[in-house]
């Protein structure tokens, strides 16, 4: 069992949602007009690759747990949108995947190992190419005032994780950042989705927490109660698409 493998039923629609319009006001800002090709690295169920489909020629998205593949599949059938998901390491399978207008990297830059993803991420993307480092979280400027209380059962309940930025990612590669889209969205929902959103986390997965999952239910409803009318929190989300191209282009 992979690391993510457990997370798959709660990642889709527990995670903060990019939502319609960011996908919209990213291929507005940067000019999409179907014919871009555009790759996906680390898809997990595909929330991006599947997000931008309707405004690329081809959508490609890799992701190394087959359980997230699996996942990304069938929300692409479900969406009506033609995505190739392969199984894989992308250091690994970027000799074979030809070149690209475009590369996505949602939730995952800190899974990868930044020499030989610089490499393999030189290769893939085109001279006149770039990188999308894409974000999507809930605001914390006291707009979301249930925030801090589910950060705290979050940091009771998670493992550490792998802590590397963009900016220590990109050092020494050819690619720069060029600016930031970002798209603010509001949704309301159940306060069991956000226990659900700690199990979508590789490092609170249910794999992880095992029996101490009731408890952690629990923990949340308690915390967030006094937030909730009737039952439902109001998130607001702001997604991001951090634009990295190469040194140099005009």
């Amino acid at each position: 069992m992979g690391r993510f493998a457990s997370t798959v039923a709660y990642y889709e629609n527990a995670r903060p949602p990019y939502g319609a319009a960011f996908f919209a006001a990213v291929a507005r800002e940067l000019g999409f007009n179907r014919s871009q090709r555009l790759l996906d690295i680390g898809a997990g169920p595909g929330l991006l690759a599947i997000g931008f489909a309707p405004y690329c020629s081809e959508v490609v998205g890799v992701d190394p747990e087959p359980a997230m593949v699996e996942a990304a599949r069938s929300g692409g059938r479900r969406a009506g949108v033609a995505v190739e998901f392969i199984d894989g390491r992308f250091e690994d399978l970027a000799a074979g995947l030809g070149a690209f207008d475009v590369v996505t990297i949602g939730r995952a830059i800190h899974w990868l190992d930044p020499r030989p993803a610089r490499t393999a991420l030189d290769r893939v993307v085109k001279p006149l190419g770039r990188i999308l480092v894409c974000h999507a979280s809930s605001v914390d400027d006291g707009r979301n005032p249930w925030l801090g209380a589910f950060k705290a059962i979050r940091n009771r309940w998670r493992d550490d994780r792998p802590k590397r930025d963009r900016d220590v990612f990109f050092a020494g590669g050819p690619f720069v950042p060029r600016g930031t889209i970002s798209v603010e969205t509001a949704a309301t929902f159940p306060v069991e989705r956000l226990a659900d959103r700690i199990l979508s986390m590789s490092t609170s997965s249910p794999e992880r927490l095992g029996d101490n999952v009731p408890a952690m239910r629990n923990a949340m409803r308690e915390a967030l109660a006094s937030f909730a009318t009737e039952g439902e929190i109001l998130d607001i989300v702001e997604a991001q698409a951090e634009v990295f191209e190469r040194a140099g282009k005009q």
